[in-house]
């Protein structure tokens, strides 16, 4: 091997020549970085071998070794450390400047204001599912938010979780107690539920009538009855009627008509007597109404003996007899003394007596087929 520096042969265990002390390069070709970084360290030491006198430095074989390791080793593994120590710093450096922009992109696609216009630009693409998700967001970060509140209200309407919408509604409704809108959706959901209860209870606590009315519309209305309950002294048919054709169910023994009730379908007729009538509307969905009843107590008035006019007796001049009727009654009169109830002639209007000797019979029967005592009278003409 030749010295590059002067070109004296040099043996081959030898790190630098006998004749300018110039250093062998035993290592691999480094880059740019390593040649300058080696070439300083052996500037460095041409520096210190400046203090022999002869100019000349040999190493014995232990020293060789140590040297080697020192001068040759050593500064690869510096450069490598302070490679690796650039490489990780900017690494780091890196990671650092680009976690915290997708920190700042997160936090911003993810803030109150963006999440909420994102929840309505689904509601309004008809995508509630992934409205209410944008939804929970927004309320999670403001969980006193009115449109996050009410969001979630439609949003769980819009997916059929009605539990859960009428929560948040009703939430909604303590910021706007006079919203329409959240009323609706509130019935809704109820309907949906067949929770009528809270229905009656939405509309005892209805801020106005307006509200009370839309309110009122979702009831099940109990039956009304064509007559009041009371005394009557004459037979009854009562009819009943419903709201939004539901059905009715009735009694006339006192029982429940939710359990024991007979379908309505025409009018009920009363006799002599007392009777309670239970009643109770049923609609669609299969939800009762309150039972309605109402008791009527009927008494058929006594019909008294006829008053015919004029009295029996004897008379010699042409006579017409006439009948007094009572209302919703009618007149029936024989003159052969028979049955007039059973045979007898409808009284319409005076007849004359007939001439002899007769017996003219007359009774009054009235609309419930009461009648009254029989009249007699013996007329002779």
């Amino acid at each position: 091997m030749k010295c590059k520096n002067c070109g004296e042969e040099i043996e081959s265990k030898l790190l630098y020549c006998p004749k300018c002390g110039e250093s062998i390069q035993l290592v691999p070709e480094y880059d740019v970085l390593e040649e300058e970084l080696l070439s300083k360290v052996v500037e460095d030491k041409n520096k210190s071998k400046e203090k022999f006198a002869t100019g000349v430095y040999k190493t014995t074989g232990s020293d060789k070794t140590a040297n080697s390791h020192k001068k040759v080793v050593a500064p690869k593994e510096a450069i490598l450390s302070k490679r690796s120590c650039i490489l990780l710093i900017t690494f780091l450096l890196i990671i650092s400047i680009g976690g915290t922009c997708l920190i700042a992109a997160y936090a911003n696609k993810h803030s109150y204001d963006n999440l909420m216009n994102s929840a309505i630009k689904a509601e309004e693409g008809s995508q509630y599912a992934k409205a209410l998700g944008y939804y929970e967001e927004a309320y999670n970060i403001k969980t006193d938010s009115y449109e996050a509140i009410y969001g979630l209200g439609r949003m769980y309407f819009k997916v059929k979780e009605y539990k859960n919408a009428v929560e948040y509604l009703t939430i909604a409704l303590n910021y706007e107690p006079d919203n329409k809108t959240i009323y609706s959706y509130l019935l809704q959901s109820y309907v949906a539920l067949k929770d009528y209860d809270s229905i009656h209870t939405l509309a005892d606590n209805a801020p106005n009538e307006e509200i009370y009315s839309m309110i009122s519309s979702y009831f099940v209305s109990a039956p009304t009855f064509s007559d009041e309950g009371g005394e009557y002294d004459t037979s009854l048919t009562i009819y009943l009627k419903a709201n939004n054709g539901d059905q009715i169910f009735y009694t006339t023994n006192g029982k429940n008509p939710v359990t024991s009730g007979k379908l309505y379908s025409d009018g009920i007729t009363l006799k002599e007597g007392t009777t309670e009538i239970k009643a109770v509307s049923v609609n669609s969905e299969g939800y009762y109404s309150d039972v309605a009843s109402e008791t009527y107590v009927i008494e058929y008035a006594e019909l008294s003996t006829p008053a015919v006019s004029p009295e029996a007796g004897t008379y010699t001049e042409l006579q017409y007899i006439s009948i007094a009727v009572p209302d919703n009654a009618t007149a029936y009169y024989t003159w052969d003394g028979s049955d007039p109830a059973e045979n007898g002639i409808e009284y319409t209007e005076p007849f004359p007596i007939i001439s002899g000797d007769s017996v003219l019979s007359v009774v009054i029967i009235d609309a419930n087929g009461n009648q009254s005592p029989l009249y007699r009278g013996e007329y002779h003409y």
